[in-house]
């Protein structure tokens, strides 16, 4: 067995970002962010927490994610990782094969969110003292809590998020929210778990001027060409829970940014095509390269509304002045509706690509996913109708990949650049 086997997630992970920083420290990619390295060192101490608390026993708990982690951070507990740890591993194969003998539908299904199963079981990530579930996000989202709570001796709570955007809803999340505390204050009073309104008001000033920078970074993206690109827009999402080295990040990344556009600098110094890609990627393959040959950027990343830098209508959808602390965080679960109604997914990529002068979509078919396929067609449509521009169904998984070769991709990429070119009379 290779060494990188008998270590657990966050451990084989750890080495990893090490050896990342280090390369940036010596050879640095002039055509990518140098702030990069900011993030790994940030990922890399968030890393090092985990496996600490980890390994100390301490309570775990993701919070549902962007449901409610930031609640759970302030209340004591560590996060655990779950898809943002898929995303990472460097073994995915393992994870998949090991998930297929559990009769799990991986091949059916998001990759994706079948590999935290596996990770959890197979003992490379911690489980969750208790997982936050709700119906907000596909279907073998809400599972996996489930099956892990009966798997392992875990908690599930169940968080009714309903489809209304408006202050009632907020309320009666709000009023949810207060049961999960008492219930986990209950539970896990006795290891230091207690709602701090002090520490999760700190957390929410702290989010909110991460995404006032978000938003500033956003305006400097309708820049041609724009400053950044491919992976560098990739990785404008993903920093979920709020900290003092989070905001530090964001704001070196804008002003970074900020001096690319004061120097005329580019992702593609001619940048003739300027593309969305919405949803996920192939984690397997370069999939900028073969668009990059046809002077075509990636210039905006959608990943659903809240996960989303930009001000699109209906982002602030309510009345009430001056939310409560739980009932900020109840708003911000109700904008993360991956299973919302179609309109709450499309007008806003609608206006996106209109307010950056997108010229094509890339609309990432991710395999068993949902929350999204639904709207392939809705999505073609009102583009072509609405802004005269085409869009790419581009069918794939995220790290399996025996469902399309990196190759028949690339030549999808490649030949789609070659549209937009032709549309716009290049």
């Amino acid at each position: 067995m290779d060494i990188s086997e008998r270590l657990n997630f966050y451990e084989s992970y750890i080495i990893k970002l090490k050896k990342r920083i280090k390369r940036l420290e010596e050879n640095p990619d002039p055509s990518r962010l140098k702030v990069n390295k900011m993030r790994y060192e940030l990922e890399l101490e968030e890393s090092l927490s985990i496996l600490e608390a980890w390994k100390e026993g301490r309570p775990l708990s993701n919070g549902g994610d962007m449901t409610a982690g930031i609640l759970t951070k302030a209340m004591g507990f560590v996060p655990a990782g779950s898809v943002g740890a898929a995303f990472q591993t460097m073994t995915p194969q393992k994870y998949l094969e090991h998930a297929r003998t559990r009769g799990l539908p991986v091949d059916r299904s998001c990759d994706m969110t079948m590999m935290p199963f596996s990770m959890m079981e197979m003992g490379d990530l911690p489980l969750e003292d208790i997982a936050i579930c709700d119906q907000h996000a596909c279907t073998p989202m809400m599972l996996r809590g489930i099956y892990m709570s009966v798997k392992g001796e875990i908690l599930t709570y169940f968080i009714d998020i309903p489809l209304e955007q408006n202050d009632e809803a907020i309320e009666y999340v709000s009023a949810q929210l207060e049961e999960f505390i008492a219930f986990a204050e209950k539970k896990f009073g006795g290891m230091g778990i207690k709602y701090d309104e002090e520490k999760l008001v700190e957390l929410l000033e702290l989010r909110d001027r991460i995404e006032a920078t978000n938003l500033e970074v956003y305006e400097l993206l309708k820049t041609k060409p724009c400053p950044i690109g491919g992976y560098d827009v990739f990785l404008l999402v993903g920093v979920e829970i709020p900290s003092k080295k989070a905001l530090e990040y964001a704001l070196a990344r804008k002003e970074e940014i900020a001096g690319r556009v004061k120097k005329g600098i580019g992702a593609i110094p001619d940048e003739k095509v300027r593309l969305m890609w919405t949803t996920t990627r192939p984690f397997f393959m370069d999939p900028f390269s073969p668009l990059a040959k046809y002077k075509a950027n990636v210039c905006f990343f959608y990943s659903g509304p809240v996960g989303t830098w930009a001000p699109f209508p209906g982002r602030i959808f309510w009345k009430k002045p001056n939310l409560s602390p739980l009932e900020r965080v109840a708003a911000h679960a109700l904008s993360d509706q991956w299973a919302h109604s179609g309109s709450s997914w499309v007008d806003p990529i609608i206006w996106i690509c209109r307010d950056l002068g997108i010229d094509g979509i890339i609309n990432y078919n991710m395999v068993g996913c949902v929350a999204t396929l639904g709207l392939r067609r809705i999505i073609e449509e009102k583009a072509e109708k609405e802004l005269g521009i085409p869009t790419l169904q581009l069918e794939g998984k995220q790290w399996d990949s025996t469902f399309v070769s990196s190759e028949r991709i690339a030549e999808k990429l490649e030949e789609f650049a070659q549209i937009c070119l032709l549309m716009k009379g290049n």
